[in-house]
């Protein structure tokens, strides 16, 4: 059985920014209304301190025109090797900061966006969560491997698979 973890605002933005360094690539879906939606990878810039996600983006992408017309998004993270994962919904704000570009700017960036972070069409999108929910090993990557590997020789089930919960920021 899962042990219920319900995390609420520090606890929930420290628990999303560990999941994201772990594995800052996720799938962004947009275009929500319109079942099943768009989805897409993209690298997370940043989670800040009130566990805001930052991203970089064109404004010449399809993702950019949905977001214009329905700005909520879902991101889903999986982190197989750390037995972490993710879903986080909420809604986009377009920025064009100059200044925060460039803090947000990485060589990751740089594989995506000719002309660099001077190029035109460089946006910011700016995530705040609305909601999220998260699934964890509570007994480490290693020891989980171990259940996981008893289980499939023993054919017992594993019902001891880790921690999950609600994420309010």
């Amino acid at each position: 059985m899962q042990d219920q973890a319900q995390l609420h605002d520090r606890k929930a933005v420290a628990k999303l920014k560990e999941i994201v360094k772990h594995n800052s690539l996720c799938m962004m879906l947009t275009d929500v209304a319109n079942y099943p939606g768009h989805s897409r990878p993209m690298a997370v810039a940043e989670v800040d301190d009130q566990g805001t996600f930052w991203f970089l983006t064109l404004r010449t992408t399809a993702k950019f025109a949905e977001l214009t017309i329905d700005p909520r998004m879902s991101l889903y993270f999986a982190d197989p090797s750390h037995q972490e994962f993710l879903s986080v919904q909420g809604r986009v704000e377009v920025l064009n900061d100059m200044a925060r570009k460039k803090e947000l700017w990485s060589p990751l960036a740089g594989a995506w966006v000719p002309d660099g972070v001077e190029n035109p069409d460089l946006r910011i999108l700016r995530m705040t969560p609305e909601g999220g929910y998260y699934w964890d090993t509570k007994d480490g990557k290693l020891v989980a491997g171990i259940k996981i590997a008893v289980a499939l020789v023993t054919g017992k089930t594993n019902e001891d698979g880790g921690i999950e919960g609600r994420l309010t920021v």
